[in-house]
């Protein structure tokens, strides 16, 4: 028979682990929450005067890889000095197969650990009757079975579903998974993503984009992963979960988007709605073959050649790419002109001279930009002490509000530790514990509001004040390759109609033209440190490539 769970604390250990766990959202359903779990494990503790110095509550798949919390329930057991008692709801809680059984039954050899199984009436301790352990073993086994019993019943479901045209797991970028009416598991088109996949796609057709190119361009229409392992740290786009570049190939080979999928090597066709034809999937797969056997000399002539609007401008008519050529009058003369790609079809956008789109900018916006020399230096030193003197400011009222916030998290810290000792009541600790959630959450807002002015964005706004300093003339006397860099600098989702280029001004220079004066561009230069971290970089690349080597 099992040992009864009352007994003497004095002839037992008197400090405790208490383990709970939930693997679905089924179990938690049937009254086997995390909350019940504990509420159930800490009463028992009162009662048989265990002091809790260590709890572990855990909702996660048994499936997923290491269980962490497991061993560092494990390691912590070791740290203990003295015996220290593991209290669990069930076997199955605790342990799903014979692996986990070895170091517990190791522990509990040594005398270190003993190991309390609420539901099943069971302890187990160094001195356990070969009843009791075999006792434990069989209910080890059966939740082993349990758990092989489920993963043959998950791989027949993947089987039939996968004849069924129905997708496994998370969604291919640009669906999301969902349910339907039933409830059951499926796919839905992600209005977000799917339209710039389907860019990606048309954009890499054409032969023109490297996946370095398309990599960069995918992050400029804002294409996110939903997988959290993918981060962009650097200044230029702050803390998104832009996709890696890698992932821009993966994309492009995926028949996924055209109806088919990809299980074990074989190709079935899904359910779901696709994103593009497979005339258009053929095409980008042809363009990879091409770029590899290197057969189409004439796109790797194509790009040697240096465009200032490559890679910018589509057509407002169909959306298609706008792309550029060169060409030659009867007077030797070479011109540069832009054309529709027609991708999606015939299209009425006509050639336009690139001279003509570059007068257009200049009348309508270079020209407004450009800081006249008389003014640039002293506007520079002025805006630069302006950040000297913010920075200091910041720095302390951010220093203060830290300072306050780490005593708020102390005294969370303490009255935590008196509520689970049982110095205080429920009411009163939850009570305590909202008013300290509501000051935290403010002095958190608050600390946001004042932003790092670091070396970084001073230089960065130094940079851009010489880049305004003769805007026109940079742009006029700079390379074709220059000229792209710079231009992407300043403008953005520019499309073409009618000769015309339509296009929105980026951010700082779009606060640029709407001033009556230079003077008035940097009058708060605080309000806009964002944009300033967030185009660092690239503002230090243009001035390198444009300013530097003109």
């Amino acid at each position: 028979m099992a040992k009864k769970l009352n007994y003497d604390p004095n002839e037992k250990c008197t400090q405790a682990i208490v383990f709970a766990r939930v693997s679905s959202k089924k179990q938690k359903d049937k009254g086997v929450s995390l909350d019940v779990q504990m509420e159930t494990i800490t009463q028992y503790c009162i009662d048989n005067g265990l002091k809790i110095v260590k709890d572990l509550s855990i909702d996660e798949s048994s499936t997923k890889g290491e269980r962490k919390q497991y061993h560092e329930m494990l390691d912590f057991a070791k740290s203990c000095a003295g015996k220290v008692a593991i209290i669990v709801n069930y076997v199955d809680r605790l342990q799903r197969s014979y692996d986990d059984t070895y170091e517990l039954n190791k522990l509990r050899k040594e005398g270190k650990i003993e190991i309390h199984f609420l539901k099943e009436d069971l302890i187990i301790t160094k001195d356990s009757a070969a009843m009791d352990l075999t006792f434990w073993n069989m209910h080890v086994l059966m939740a082993n079975f349990q758990v092989n019993t489920m993963i043959d019943k998950v791989k027949a479901s993947q089987k039939q579903n996968w004849a069924d045209g129905k997708w496994q797991g998370l969604a291919p970028i640009g669906y999301l998974n969902t349910r339907d009416e039933d409830r059951k598991a499926t796919l839905i088109i992600d209005t977000e993503r799917a339209p710039i996949i389907k860019i990606l796609f048309e954009e890499y057709a054409t032969g023109l984009h490297s996946l370095q190119s398309l990599w960069y361009k995918a992050r400029e229409l804002g294409l996110t992963s939903k997988e959290k392992n993918h981060y962009e740290k650097s200044p230029k786009f702050g803390k998104r979960t832009f996709i890696s570049r890698n992932k821009i190939e993966d994309i492009l080979k995926n028949p996924f988007y055209y109806g088919m999928m990809k299980v074990k090597g074989n190709l079935l066709p899904h359910i779901y709605e696709p994103i593009i034809s497979k005339a258009l999937f053929d095409k980008v797969q042809e363009v990879f073959q091409s770029k590899s056997r290197d057969v189409f000399s004439h796109q790797q002539e194509y790009k040697a050649i240096q465009f200032a609007f490559r890679g910018l401008i589509k057509c407002d008519t169909c959306g298609c790419a706008i792309t550029p050529e060169h060409k030659i009058k009867k007077n030797g003369k070479r011109y540069v002109y832009l054309k529709c790609s027609h991708l999606r079809g015939n299209c009425k956008q006509g050639l336009v001279n690139e001279n003509i789109l570059f007068e257009q900018l200049d009348s309508e916006l270079f020209s407004k930009i450009q800081i006249p020399n008389r003014v640039l230096e002293a506007l520079k030193k002025n805006v630069l002490n302006n950040l000297e003197e913010e920075a200091i400011m910041n720095a302390n009222l951010k220093r203060n509000l830290q300072t306050e916030l780490q005593i708020l998290i102390n005294k969370e810290d303490n009255l935590t530790d008196l509520y689970v000792s049982g110095k205080i009541k429920e009411d009163i600790y939850n009570r305590q514990i909202n008013v300290i959630a509501d000051e935290k959450t403010r002095l958190e807002e608050s600390i946001t509001k004042y932003k790092e002015i670091t070396k970084d964005i001073k230089a960065t706004v130094d940079n851009l004040l010489d880049i305004a300093g003769n805007l026109s003339d940079i742009m006029h006397n700079a390379s074709p390759d220059k000229q792209n860099k710079l231009l992407r600098l300043i403008i953005k989702d520019c499309t073409l109609h009618d000769n015309k280029l339509k296009y929105t001004v980026r951010a700082p220079f779009d606060k640029f033209i709407k001033c009556n004066s230079p003077t008035q561009w940097f009058k708060n230069p605080t309000q806009d440190l964002d944009i300033y971290a967030n185009i660092a970089d690239e503002v230090k690349m243009v001035k390198q490539l444009v300013l530097v080597s003109c």
